[in-house]
């Protein structure tokens, strides 16, 4: 058994009029994966601040180990902009950190001045490295940074969006290997490559990780135990997301059943109670005391959340948008170009590709809001665009939660054509009455979010465009709204990186890459088939490209050692191999279809394999690449 690593007993907290902890307790073992959900504004990340130390407004017994060490990665960059990205990820204050810091400060300074000073000093710096056996931890650096999309480590922070500099934060922290690793959603602003390797590199950590996350995949395939938040209290269940799911709602049906009968105890003792009764006797009177705490039970029951839109949206006519010969540029750089596309009624659209490669700005073209493009986009007469931005303009710090929708109207339509009023609207997009009145800046950032969804989704819209909708939403709002889409009755076209959320809506993806896009129909993994696929058509395309180029030119020393050499021969032979047993590996999983333990044996292996093919593609790309220094 785990021994426990960390304690919070006792914990209160209040912000002005509002309780956020109520003598709450939770106890960490080592080497937990521990996911953390609840509704928005329930106080997640301020959870993992208090325990990360950076809010002491708190009153709690807290116990770990001496020498314990805690860090937390925020959704909030708090980075010096003046270093460079490598001076960020290399600020913590540990011995190895400080002498990599040297070394690579030392390198720096030789490849700009090769004097014999400099040189002295790289060499000194080398053999400390040697000495400390850091050269190791300085390679899982430049892989972190690497595989989290950071590549131009000498940009200055201050030059980097607030995408890239979230992946610096988190870069950071993984570097700094905590004994307790606090992460504040942290798959935001990655892509789907850099989300499969953090779920790798978490799951394979050597110490204790508490996180926050809406990404349900990251939620499931990482966490050994699930916590849920709930006015103030912790519930906990063993297991990923899956199983919190079956455990939650056997859960609920007990608790209704309970108070099911508590409701029927209290009736039958409140008709004794107005029928006057006296407290003559010790019974009687301990009769009455059993009533009022009934009563004030029955008074506090609650409910799980449960939030439900039934909103009406405008008819949409058969053609939603026609491009023809659609391209478009941004300093000089093709993101796509002569795309042909009607686009009709119905469709679900997951637009996919890396960063950078355009997916925002098609969503721009398509909401009419950008206009500097080549070819031609035609506009369906009756469509009713609701645009989810990922970027939202700042909502009025100072007006009512309620207000800010009877902006929009006093009034909303369901499907059945019946009229709901914004205060039920509210209550049924899981804001209780209590926060009507509040001001919009006394809520979270994921509850303000999904008040601006609601918003753009009252005024009856046939065409949603959402771009990373998923981010900063908790999992009960991301559950209302796929149930929202599953019967919307218009076109959906969305960006995001939540393979959860594309699978629940999505039926076909485009893939922009290289200044084109192509077309999916289906599903995630039928997209990652693709994908893989176009990948190792490119690497042989490279291969016989490099071949091709050098067959007639006298042999070059190569820039690989020996035993690199060695290795460049064998990895393409073994990349083949695990192709060819991959393949085998699907048509024996269809084969094994009604033998469970075979079939969850058969995917182990499919999964062990995927993780070396990858390796191996990332590898032979290197090998490559030192081969023609």
């Amino acid at each position: 058994m785990s021994m426990e690593a960390y304690k919070i007993e006792h914990l209160n907290k209040s912000y002005a009029d509002k309780e956020i902890f109520n003598d709450l307790n939770l106890s960490i073992s080592e080497h937990e994966r521990i996911g953390l959900v609840g509704i928005n504004g329930t106080g997640k990340s301020t959870l993992l601040k208090v325990i990360g130390g950076l809010d002491e407004d708190f009153t709690a017994d807290i116990t770990h180990p001496n020498q314990y060490r805690i860090r937390y990665s925020s959704q909030k960059q708090d980075l010096n902009g003046h270093m460079t990205v490598f001076e960020a990820v290399l600020s913590s204050d540990t011995p190895t950190l400080r002498i990599i810091k040297k070394y690579e400060e030392a390198v720096n300074r030789y490849a700009l001045d090769q004097s014999d000073s400099n040189f002295n000093k790289m060499m000194e710096a080398q053999e400390e490295m040697d000495q400390k056996d850091a050269w190791d931890y300085n390679a899982e650096i430049k892989t972190i940074l690497s595989k989290l999309g950071i590549h131009d480590t000498t940009k200055k922070i201050v030059e980097l969006s607030g995408g890239q500099q979230k992946r610096v934060v988190l870069a950071k922290t993984l570097i700094e290997q905590p004994d307790l690793l606090l992460l504040d959603e942290p798959t935001n602003h990655l892509d789907f490559e850099s989300i499969r390797w953090l779920i790798n590199y978490v799951k394979q950590y050597p110490h204790t990780v508490l996180f926050v996350t809406h990404d349900r995949y990251f939620l499931n395939e990482v966490s050994t135990r699930i916590i849920e938040l709930d006015r103030g209290k912790l519930k906990t269940y063993p297991g990923n997301y899956e199983d919190y799911i079956v455990m939650r709602a056997e859960n609920e049906l007990v608790e209704q059943k309970q108070q099911e009968k508590q409701k029927a105890l209290y009736k039958q003792e409140l008709a004794w109670m107005r029928a006057g009764a006296k407290a003559r006797t010790t019974k009687q009177q301990a009769r009455i005391n059993r009533f009022n705490q009934l009563e004030s039970d029955v008074k506090t029951q609650h409910t799980q959340d449960k939030g439900e839109l039934n909103l009406a949206y405008s008819r949409l006519g058969k053609q939603v948008y026609e491009l023809k010969n659609l391209s478009k540029s941004i300093n000089n750089k093709v993101l796509f170009e002569d795309v042909t596309e009607i686009i009709q009624s119905g469709r679900r659209i997951g637009i996919v590709g890396p960063n950078g490669a355009g997916k925002t700005t098609l969503l721009n073209i398509l909401s009419n809001e950008d206009q500097d493009y080549e070819g031609e986009l035609k506009i369906g007469q009756t469509v009713k665009v609701a645009y989810f931005k990922q970027t939202e303009e700042t909502l009025d710090r100072d007006i009512r939660v309620i207000d800010y929708l009877r902006e929009e109207s006093e009034m909303a339509k369901e499907k059945d054509g019946t009229s709901i009023s914004v205060t039920q609207l509210l209550e049924r997009f899981l804001f209780p009455s209590a926060t009507h009145g509040k001001k919009v800046y006394k809520l979270s950032g994921g509850e303000q979010k999904r008040l601006y969804l609601l918003r753009l989704l009252v005024h009856k819209p046939n065409v949603l465009l959402l771009d990373e909708p998923t981010n900063d939403l908790d999992t009960e709002t991301l559950t209302i709204l796929e149930d929202y889409i599953d019967d919307f009755g218009g076109s959906v076209i969305t960006v995001s990186h939540d393979r959860y959320f594309l699978n629940k809506v999505v039926q076909e993806y485009w893939f922009i890459h290289d200044g084109k896009i192509e077309k999916i129909i289906g599903s995630f993994e039928d997209y990652e088939s693709f994908k893989k696929e176009h990948e190792r058509q490119a690497m042989l395309s490279k291969q016989t490209e490099q071949q091709n180029k050098h067959k007639h030119q006298p042999k070059k020393k190569t820039g690989l050692s020996y035993k690199e050499k060695l290795e460049y021969e064998t990895i393409m032979t073994r990349i083949e191999m695990t192709e060819t047993r991959l393949e085998d590996l699907e048509q024996e999983m269809i084969n094994a279809s009604d033998n469970y333990a075979r079939i969850k044996e058969l995917n182990e292996e499919k999964e062990q394999l995927e993780a070396t093919y990858e390796a191996d593609i990332t590898r032979w790309s290197e090998l490559e690449e030192i081969k023609e220094q």
